[in-house]
């Protein structure tokens, strides 16, 4: 494959990748350059990723946005005319005790957050209403990741405040939620087509194996298939990757791209179809039970499917039991569930289809709280540019995948209309 001068070479078919090379593909200054997009999958989306089962769509990785946090998604759903539908747990059933004070010791603590800049959530909690509560409350807002020693107070805050089971217990209370009907694929799947009507090139089954960027002419040595080498050494170059691919890399990261670092936590999801909708007789349809257990939160979807959502260790404790096999799987399943709604396990019926994910690295993130992180990392050296959600202050989230792509997509733009007015001053000069 020929790699010309005029080419920019974008690495990942994510949202973030799909977004920069579309944006780029529609601007005037890169109107006769080549976009090329190089992904190992044979598919677009990364994370955003639906199936069918059981004639019903089902995210296995991003799955909800909300209208008053995500205004970039919901602005392209619009344009793209997209159908979606309400995400509805935004409501807890069979609460437990805590729930009923946690908004209001939340609220009281939460101006205290600045004198605790440093300190983890847990331990913030600890100090205003000790340990035993303070790991009791984490447990009742079914999110193990408040637990980890780099979640600070402010994270912490903005966790609860962004996600719909628990936003009830922030000011964000009133937030409305939905999903796409065929899942977040169809967002990635458009903008893929409309990337390809603006004559972006993809090409799939190549993975980036090598970077050689401690120079000012770089290199990327990617495998097709397994097989073919094809190396790009021209060209503009972007990486929209998440942290730990970047890692992986052995390019110096993050230290010679950022002044940050970088965490991870895992994340499952698992999705439960039977012959009939067994929790409406409960009223438990379109509402979420958080439990205190390795189930953490369940959601009871209409009249369609149960699925349950767990991260950092829990998530763990899932991967596990599918390792074991599908009937301990199922049977550990059957038991916390009966557990978590209070009934007897011979009481539920048996799922009659199934399927889950298990995602090693489901969120990535700063661990520094910075609100000024900047959304695009430039190598120190050769200047590829890298992008990713970690970096904004949406990470996890398909709205900072666009700010992501959108932020390398006018890094790069920038850098062409200042190369560009360089070249015509000279000949001005040259001119003179």
């Amino acid at each position: 494959m020929t790699v010309r001068e005029n080419t920019i070479s974008i690495i990942g078919a994510g949202i973030s990748g799909i977004f920069c090379a579309l944006t780029l593909a529609k601007s005037k200054e890169c109107k006769n350059t080549t976009i090329r997009v190089y992904e190992h999958k044979d598919r677009v989306g990364g994370r955003a990723h639906a199936i069918k089962v059981n004639d019903h769509y089902v995210d296995l990785g991003a799955g909800r946005f909300s209208s008053g946090l995500h205004h970039n998604v919901k602005e392209q759903v619009k344009l793209l005319d997209l159908a979606y539908e309400k995400f509805p747990f935004t409501q807890l059933k069979r609460p437990q005790a805590l729930h009923k004070s946690l908004k209001s010791i939340l609220k009281n603590l939460k101006p205290l957050c600045d004198e605790h800049p440093h300190d983890s959530f847990e331990e913030f909690l600890t100090i205003y209403v000790g340990r035993i509560q303070a790991r009791e409350m984490i447990n009742a807002l079914g999110y193990d990741s408040l637990a980890l020693p780099n979640i600070t107070p402010h994270i912490a805050y903005d966790i609860i405040e962004k996600h719909p089971e628990i936003q009830g217990f922030s000011d964000n209370a009133g937030y409305e939620w939905f999903n796409l009907k065929e899942g977040f694929s169809a967002l990635t799947e458009k903008l893929y087509e409309q990337a390809l009507a603006h004559g972006v090139e993809f090409h799939f089954g190549h993975e980036l194996i090598s970077l050689e960027a401690d120079t000012t002419a770089p290199s990327l040595i990617l495998k097709k298939d397994n097989q073919q080498t094809v190396v790009i050494d021209e060209g503009e170059m972007i990486l929209t990757f998440p942290p730990t691919a970047m890692k992986k890399l052995d390019c110096g990261f993050p230290q010679d791209w950022s002044n940050y670092t970088y965490g991870s936590i895992p994340l499952f999801k698992g999705f439960l179809f039977y012959d009939t909708p067994w929790w409406q007789e409960l009223d438990l349809a379109d509402h979420v039970v958080i439990a205190n257990s390795p189930m953490r939160k369940l959601y009871f979807k209409d009249n369609r499917y149960v699925f349950f959502y767990t991260d950092s260790e829990y998530a763990n404790f899932w991967r596990d039991a599918t390792l074991k096999g599908e009937a301990h799987y199922l049977q550990t399943v059957k038991e916390l569930m009966a557990e978590a709604l209070k009934c007897h396990v011979s009481q539920l019926p048996d799922p009659n289809n199934h399927t889950y994910k298990h995602w090693v690295h489901g969120v990535e993130f700063s661990q520094e709280s910075c609100p000024n992180h900047p959304e695009t990392l430039e190598h120190k050296q050769s200047h590829i540019i890298s992008a990713s959600d970690a970096y904004t202050s949406h990470c996890g989230w398909m709205e900072g995948g666009i700010m992501a792509g959108t932020s390398a997509a006018n890094t790069l733009l920038a850098r062409i209309k200042q190369s560009q007015v360089k070249a015509v001053t000279k000949s001005e000069l040259e001119h003179v």
